[in-house]
């Protein structure tokens, strides 16, 4: 059987189909599509140069997605140390606890792509010490953006030391882009560094996460779903204004469509934005954001497909899951064999 995600919406189906189809059970497959895919985050992310000088030898087939990912979260961190720091240790430390707990309890609700707290009942309240001030580790994001409407409620059940007083959202599955309404050229997330604490190996370890197989399948589609309609409603009429490339008849430096992503013609991406009511959008986060959807669900295609070959203990979960579009892909699955 073939897995088919028009139960998610024929929206979400085209979705997939923005980056190649692979085989999860063919070595081959395997390495190329998710060499691609790191390429890709790496050349957004500023470090291709270390992704490139990093070993790419893998020890068997099975270990490839773990190895790939290894050698991409390390060429990363590389990365990070080699620039400048961009919190305090003592944010970066408190920043880390914080992802560590949202991420286990997403994980758990199969909520990971956006997870939630009440950041009162996190460690030392998601605040941390500046002088004889206590400061939040992250920013409040209940303005409407990209990402949502914003989130002002439930406020915390608790008083704050450092002003909460909403929960604390993080996206990320579209790490380093953690906030709905601050998409500029350079995700916020990427600052999360310093010379002793790296939170932002953390976040980028979520986006990891999502193109493994089992995660990918942990996580509910649905949550994914209504975060990239939001996304694809408010970012249409802005890329609707763009030209579409025609080769032979492009302006240097011009931004144009080109199919789904935005292409600066003998230009830079990270310089070319958009701007609309949400604020302004940067043209490469757009392109990566974009793609961290695609990537998802074509893993979770992917996955279904070889659902089969893959432990027991990871098809128990999935069709145990919350996500109704999922199991009936599972009980399909399940039919044709």
């Amino acid at each position: 059987m073939t897995p088919d995600l028009r139960c998610y919406g024929d929206d979400i189906h085209s979705l997939a189909e923005l980056v190649p189809d692979f085989d999860l059970r063919s070595p081959m497959d395997v390495q190329t599509w998710y060499a691609r895919e790191w390429q890709a985050i790496a050349d957004t992310l500023g470090f291709a140069q270390q992704l490139a000088a990093a070993p790419r030898a893998v020890p068997t087939s099975e270990d490839r997605i773990t190895a790939m990912t290894y050698t991409g979260l390390t060429a990363f961190e590389h990365a990070l140390r080699a620039g400048r720091p961009g919190v305090t240790e003592a944010q970066a430390r408190v920043q880390s606890a914080v992802i560590q707990a949202m991420t286990a309890a997403g994980l758990a609700r199969g909520e990971l792509w956006r997870v939630t707290a009440d950041p009162t009942t996190l460690a030392t309240g998601a605040c941390y010490p500046e002088g004889n001030r206590s400061l939040r580790a992250f920013y409040p994001d209940t303005a409407p953006g990209y990402f949502g409407d914003g989130w002002p409620g439930p406020p915390p059940r608790a008083e704050s030391a450092c002003g909460w007083q909403t929960p604390l959202v993080l996206h990320l599955g579209t790490f380093p882009w953690v906030y709905s309404a601050r998409l500029g050229d350079v995700g916020p997330g990427a600052r999360w560094a310093s010379p002793a604490m790296q939170p932002a190996i953390e976040g980028l370890h979520v986006v990891a996460s999502l193109m493994d197989p089992a995660t990918n399948l942990r996580q509910d589609a649905r949550q994914v779903t209504a975060i990239y309609r939001h996304f694809a409603a408010h970012t249409a009429p802005l890329v609707a204004r763009l030209p579409g490339f025609q080769a032979g008849r492009a302006t240097a430096g011009q931004l144009y469509q080109r199919g789904r992503f935005l292409h600066a013609h003998q230009g830079s991406l990270h310089v070319a934005a958009l701007d609309g009511p949400r604020g302004r959008l940067a043209a490469s986060a757009y392109n990566y954001i974009l793609r961290r959807f695609a990537s998802f669900f074509a893993v979770r295609r992917a996955t279904l497909r070889a659902l089969a070959t893959l432990p027991a203990e990871v098809q128990r979960r999935a069709a145990a899951s919350a996500d109704p579009c999922l199991r009936q892909q599972i009980e399909g699955v399940a039919r044709a064999s």
